[in-house]
């Protein structure tokens, strides 16, 4: 019995002697403290180094510890609106293959912020606190819920220039409902706070049309559905094709702020191929659509390019 014991520690102690060893840690430019480190499980063959920035924002975050390395060379690199990611991958302990420099723009401003993309765990109240610079002497902290199939990082807190407001956008496709909450504030580390939950609210009279397309014609006239909007979603929407726009993606209802040339929040959240149409009255949203084969045509086309890409 002693002998069998003895074996099993032995084998434990030998197997955590072979596993990795990497840096693990949230950061601007990706230096870990000393005593930031992390031992991987026997899944997890490589140390990795992830990326994350915002453009018009200051709030790039480097990511450390240990992971697939699968996943290096599946997901290397992408992006999805204004958010851009990319990760790379080594095999050895406490092995860093990247390093990051860091350099603002212009001279401190005496302001700083927490800066942080992540999770609301990574992101919360202990989020990293950076400098600011230049004219970005705004504090901006961005919460967000996407569609399902539309996930992104919902918090993202950095450093912002004048062109960034307090802004609520909320829209509703189906059962589905997404919100993104933007706020900005003007004293050091004011970005801080709790992430609200965002409710849809109640019934407001205003009734639009509604579809996801997949390529099956979900959107085609014959097989729209009604959706009653609720609370501040006092437009119907119709999410097409910017360059054919009679292509739709999507319908249903939204605030009048997913529509505004100024905020053009949606091609910001989900790049510049979508656009956004609104309007104000029951059903409005039922415009002529390509739907189904031509859709399908599409979708199949943009898997083609990101399994090419992978």
């Amino acid at each position: 019995m002693k002998f069998q014991v003895s074996l099993v520690i032995f084998i434990f102690c030998l197997g955590a002697a072979d596993s990795l060893t990497c840096q693990k840690c949230l950061s601007k430019n990706g230096k870990c403290a000393k005593n930031e480190v992390e031992v991987c499980d026997q899944s997890q063959d490589a140390c990795f180094i992830e990326t994350k920035d915002y453009a018009g924002l200051d709030a790039g975050t480097v990511k450390l510890g240990c992971g697939d390395s699968n996943l290096c060379r599946r997901y290397q690199k992408g992006n999805r609106g204004s958010l851009s990611w990319s990760m790379f991958c080594c095999s050895f302990d406490l092995c860093q293959p990247l390093t990051r420099d860091v350099h603002g723009n212009g001279s401190k401003n005496g302001v700083q912020c927490q800066t942080c993309i992540g999770s609301a765990a990574e992101c919360g109240h202990n989020a990293p606190t950076e400098p600011c610079y230049g004219s970005e002497d705004q504090c901006v902290q961005i919460s967000q819920r996407l569609l399902p199939g539309e996930e992104t990082e919902p918090i993202i807190k950095g450093c912002g220039g004048s062109s960034f407001k307090d802004t609520l956008v909320a829209y509703q496709i189906g059962r589905d409902f997404a919100f993104v909450e933007q706020k900005v504030c003007s004293s050091s580390n004011c970005n801080n706070r709790s992430f609200p939950v965002i409710t849809s609210g109640q019934p407001n009279g205003l009734q639009c049309y509604t579809c996801q397309e997949s390529g099956h014609g979900e959107c085609a006239q014959d097989r729209l559905q009604v959706l009653n909007c609720t609370g501040v979603m006092d437009q119907c929407v119709r999410v097409i094709d910017r360059e054919n726009r009679t292509v739709t993606f999507q319908k249903g209802c939204a605030t009048e702020t997913m529509c505004s040339s100024y905020e053009d929040i949606y091609s910001k959240l989900m790049g510049p191929d979508s656009f956004v149409e609104c309007c104000k009255t029951s059903f409005c949203n039922q415009a002529g659509e390509h739907s189904g084969p031509q859709m399908l045509l599409m979708v199949a086309a943009s898997a083609w390019w990101l399994a090419w890409m992978a």
